[in-house]
């Protein structure tokens, strides 16, 4: 190796001895001398050549890391730009470059530009016949134009205030009145009124009827209204406004109580919390029900996302901070599942032995686990999570934005026509449109196959390039069960939006405190998440049931058929979707 406090200089020569003043014997050894010196310089020089070259590889195997370093926090900057900063939504316009067939964008005007993955993915707005391109549409209500025509809200209720003149004002100077035409001009707003109510419950006695017979005899006195929490101050209504404030619209405790003393209400937030932790026992059974039945049918969705549980001094290795929430979709119920982990053992021990169906996923190694003798399960991965790698790799690599632009475009396109199919398939006895569409798909999809095979084999991959498309032929089988099942879809968007609310309460009440805090929000999620799939009314829903436990004297009904929404008659269904307190 060359060291810096090494002399590398060339050695000095020594002079030449004056002729003559030798013997020719003395002349030999002193010119043999000089060639093994200088013999020696040389081979040092060669071994110091060959150091250096050496160093010179690392060096460049050094600088190669390091570019590639650069370019993966490159990419990562730009993300998490575009996390902080830029747009979530990931959606692109039909008719731009996003949707158009391979070879549509041009490499050489793109590549290299900071704005090549934009231009790739986003749509081109067309010019028209005289040369002008048209600007582009500003949101919102455009100046000039017709307005919406205003809806009335027939479902609130509705308060008549007539407004009428005195007699003083309806008087003119000369004494004579206005007389009363009975014509009169409407207008409407709505109001906003909340507010407490404290009530006072009289029972009245009776005496005695004096007939004589055993049933007149004694006093007797109205009965006691029924109470969800024995001897407890707050009704029914409350403790539902309470738990949808919570769970529904993820506002945390500590802000219903300032927003109760805004209304005149001290209460401390841990009369809340004692109450909460005894409606719990009350909504556990009915939850289990739900989650019961998520274990049953042929189609699912499934995702996961942490849940911080604040727990201390727990045993069992229990007491750790990040939990986790699975949710699990079905046509029928949204369950969730609180688990200390995210292991695959969450799915396994979830799906009985012997489950045979199909579950949309990502492509989190967890869910490999279902892929065992025990199951019957395929697992169908997710698309948008494949085009959103597609999608970072353009954003993080202007260099490769148009090649992700045309992987994006292609995927784009597959979604539309699958939407299509899918639509003319749930429409039952409509054979002959969906078989062109059909086709299309599956042309389509052998487009990407064939894609997909001649760049991996070309060999001209960049590292990063190549990761994508590695990942994606081991997912393929996975990625292509869509094409013989359309009731299948191509992602598992359903779990990720059934995934927003708990995301929105972390945010901004940062999870649990407790167990059974846990468990109760496990248990409202679930409830809440089903009904909203559903389209009810989950005030209603909440009211009733609720009222329920109150009147079996502070327990859940044994019987709990009633409310299970599957098991309800269409008449029901209509009744249950309106916002009026159930009959």
């Amino acid at each position: 190796m060359i060291r810096v406090s090494e002399n590398i200089g060339a050695a000095p020569c020594d002079s030449l001895p004056p002729v003559g003043q030798l013997s020719d014997r003395q002349a030999a050894h002193y010119y043999r001398d000089r060639h093994q010196r200088a013999v020696q310089r040389e081979q040092q020089w060669k071994e110091r050549a060959l150091a250096a070259e050496k160093i010179i590889v690392q060096l460049l195997v050094l600088l190669g890391w390091c570019v590639q370093q650069i370019g993966a926090l490159k990419r990562q900057l730009a993300w998490l730009r575009k996390q902080v900063f830029g747009r979530k939504s990931e959606a692109t316009q039909a008719n731009g470059l996003a949707g158009a067939p391979e070879g549509a964008a041009e490499p050489n005007a793109l590549a290299g530009s900071a704005e090549g993955f934009a231009q790739a993915t986003q749509a081109t707005p067309a010019a028209p016949a005289g040369g002008t391109a048209q600007p582009k549409r500003g949101r919102g209500q455009q100046r000039g134009g017709k307005g919406p025509k205003r809806r009335r809200r027939l479902n609130l209720p509705e308060q008549i205030i007539h407004h009428t003149l005195t007699e003083a004002e309806r008087t003119c100077s000369c004494g004579k009145v206005r007389p009363e035409l009975g014509l009169t001009e409407e207008s409407e707003e709505i109001g906003w009124r909340v507010c407490l109510e404290r009530r006072r419950h009289v029972r009245h006695r009776y005496g005695p009827t004096g007939c004589g017979c055993a049933q007149g005899r004694g006093i007797v006195t109205a009965p006691k209204p029924a109470k969800l929490i024995p001897k407890g101050l707050f009704a029914v209504d409350f403790w539902v406004q309470v738990l949808l404030k919570k769970f529904e619209f993820q506002q945390p405790l500590q802000r219903t109580v300032r927003e109760l003393k805004a209304h005149g209400l001290q209460v401390s937030s841990g009369t809340l919390t004692g109450g909460l932790q005894k409606i719990k026992d009350l909504i556990q059974p009915l939850a289990g029900q739900f989650v019961l039945h998520s274990r049953e049918g042929k189609y699912f969705q499934m995702d996961e996302t942490r849940w911080p549980m604040f727990l201390y001094g727990l045993s069992q290795g229990k007491d750790r901070h990040k939990w986790w929430f699975w949710v699990v979709v079905t046509p029928e119920v949204t369950a969730f599942l609180l688990e200390p982990t995210r292991s695959g053992q969450v799915p396994r021990d979830f799906f009985p032995p012997g489950t045979e169906g199909i579950v949309n996923v990502d492509r989190y190694a967890g869910y490999f686990a279902l892929l065992g003798p025990d199951w019957r399960i395929k697992l169908a991965y997710c698309w948008s999570h494949q085009r959103r790698d597609f999608v970072n790799l353009g954003e993080g690599s202007p260099c490769w934005a148009v090649w992700a632009g045309e992987w994006v475009g292609l995927i784009n396109q597959l979604f539309a026509t699958n939407r299509q199919r899918r639509k003319v398939w749930f429409k039952k006895g409509q054979t002959e449109p969906f078989k062109p569409l059909d086709q299309e798909v599956r042309r389509q999809v052998q487009q990407l196959k064939e894609r997909l095979d001649r760049e991996l084999a070309s060999g001209r991959l960049a590292p990063e390039q190549e990761k994508i498309l590695q990942s994606m032929r081991r997912h393929w089988q996975g990625l292509t069960v869509f094409v013989e099942d359309p009731k299948v879809p191509m992602d598992n968007n359903a779990a990720e939006r059934a995934l927003r609310a708990l995301a929105v309460g972390r945010k901004n009440y940062y999870g649990s405190g407790s167990e059974w805090s846990g468990e109760l929000a496990c248990a409202c999620f679930t409830l809440l998440a089903t009904l909203r799939q559903h389209d009810l009314c989950p005030r209603r829903y909440f009211q009733e049931y609720l009222e329920a436990c109150a009147r079996h004297g502070g327990k859940a009904p044994k019987d709990l058929e009633e409310f299970l929404p599957w098991k309800w008659s269409a008449e029901k269904w209509a009744t249950w979707r309106t916002q009026e307190h159930p009959p």
